[in-house]
């Protein structure tokens, strides 16, 4: 029992760590206080939410090229193309 409610609480302080933490940004953005900010946090959290999925969906995209861009290599070398100095 006790696991799970320092487990349950932990996880409340992150949430408001990161809402505190969006506000903060959002503050130094604007000129706002911190207190005026928290109702422009939701957005800050989609805006940061975009970007990561945004960052994520390009280095996946690169990670894909490079792995053709590889076997293709690789299947010229079974072949006997060209070798590379």
């Amino acid at each position: 029992m006790g696991f799970i409610r320092s487990t349950l609480i932990l996880l409340l302080g992150m949430a408001v760590g990161g809402a505190l933490l969006l506000a903060y940004r959002v503050s130094q953005e604007t000129g706002k206080s911190i207190p005026e900010s928290l109702p422009d946090v939701p957005g800050e959290a989609m805006k940061v939410y975009e970007d990561l999925r945004a960052r994520a969906t390009d280095a996946l995209k690169a990670g894909r090229e490079a792995y053709v861009e590889k076997q293709a290599e690789m299947g010229e070398r079974m072949r006997g193309g060209p070798r590379p100095e």
